[in-house]
């Protein structure tokens, strides 16, 4: 390839080992002659693992309790967290199709509705209910605010036309004047239940956003099991994977990612259903789909294929407030707080002026080319 490293040796669920492309661009780069990358474990562990231990040089995707990464930072001696401010969103995926029927030998099928989110009512519920500054605050910290958008953190896409509102007592109403009422613990309908699993991956902060949900919608009769997922597992392609977030056997599921250009084409995919529900993951495309959450909505489809034909970067920017608008008045999507692109550790053994994000949020390491040694630092 072009990049300024090849892999040298890959180790299932371990780690990489990257070498020097010998035959990169600039025959002074890279500085370094090979690049060990470890999966697994934990965000704190790798946090200490930078700043603590001198283990290793750089940790990336810290989503680590603000109390615990600030310990973790004023007692490390030998690197430092930084935070990036960015588009990236953590937010509730609503399943619009049903994970517990099987239809053609699958479930979540496009063509079987889920018998109570597609229900305007019950996703309104949900969107009042969920404690957004809490979980800002309590488990993201200073930097990294609440918000209503999926698109968010870049002027040129951010819509002034949402709010969000934390209100339980609304919350209830709305789904008493739909007719859930409460039998027991529980809202009914029709002889329906309200229940729901919400899934996400295993991380101290995802289980805590998960636990002060989960009691809010208890509160309002919307009984709700929770389900932690290894990372690997969770963010796993695999077609035969029936755990990870394209199969979303689930009625809700939460994770983050963020745009990566200011016309975030490629990021509004995810609810493009296209021609026939193409883009929507299923066993007939190996669930290599885009569309995880089977929704489909002509009007979106619609502007998206607009924006893929726009030159205009005015017209773009319009698209993208009015597909955003679009999915947060539908309750496709709970956006929950604006998360930093990314928070990650620098050794100080790195020119760490070097390790910072790219102009249109890329991450990090696009710059890998250029990182080296701080003045003074010896080889390992």
């Amino acid at each position: 390839g072009t990049g300024p490293f090849v892999v040298e040796s890959f180790s299932v669920n371990d780690q990489v080992t990257y070498v020097a492309n010998e035959n990169y661009r600039d025959p002074n780069k890279p500085a370094f002659a090979r690049v060990l990358l470890k999966g697994g474990g934990d965000a704190a562990a790798a946090a200490r693992a930078v700043c603590q231990t001198g283990e290793y040089d750089y940790a990336w995707n810290l989503q680590v309790e603000p109390d615990v990464l600030n310990e973790i930072d004023a007692q490390g001696e030998n690197g430092e967290v930084i935070v990036e401010r960015g588009a990236s969103v953590e937010r509730i995926h609503i399943n619009f199709s049903d994970p517990n029927t099987e239809h053609e030998g699958q479930r979540s099928h496009k063509d079987v509705p889920h018998p109570f989110l597609t229900d305007d009512a019950v996703r309104q519920a949900m969107n009042l209910a969920v404690p957004r500054d809490v979980i800002a605050t309590e488990f993201y910290g200073e930097g990294q605010p609440p918000t209503a958008n999926i698109l968010t953190g870049l002027e040129s896409f951010e819509s002034p036309n949402t709010s969000w509102e934390f209100n339980l007592e609304k919350a209830a109403q709305v789904l008493e004047d739909a007719g859930w009422v409460m039998q027991g613990n529980v809202r009914v309908k029709d002889g329906v239940e309200l229940r729901v699993t919400y899934a996400t991956s295993v991380n101290t902060v995802r289980q805590k956003t998960q636990a002060v949900v989960k009691q809010a919608f208890d509160s309002i009769g919307i009984q709700t099991q929770l389900e932690q997922i290894d990372a690997g597992i969770f963010f796993d392609s695999g077609a035969g994977n029936e755990q990870n977030i394209s199969h979303f056997y689930w009625d809700l599921s939460m994770y983050t990612n963020s745009p990566s250009s200011p016309i975030p084409i490629s990021f509004m995919v995810s609810w493009y259903a296209g021609p026939d529900g193409e883009n929507i993951a299923q066993r007939e495309n190996g669930w290599q789909g885009q569309n995880y959450q089977r929704w489909v909505n002509e009007e979106f489809d619609q502007k998206f294929e607009q924006l893929q034909r726009t030159t205009d970067f005015e017209e773009a920017s319009a698209l993208l407030i009015e597909m955003n608008d679009i999915l947060i008045n539908n309750v496709v999507v709970i956006p929950e707080v604006n998360r930093s692109v990314d928070t990650y550790a620098v050794s100080t053994r790195l020119r760490k002026e070097n390790c910072r994000l790219g102009p249109l949020n890329d991450l990090t390491y696009f710059n890998i080319a250029n990182w080296n040694l701080a003045e003074g630092v010896e080889p390992r």
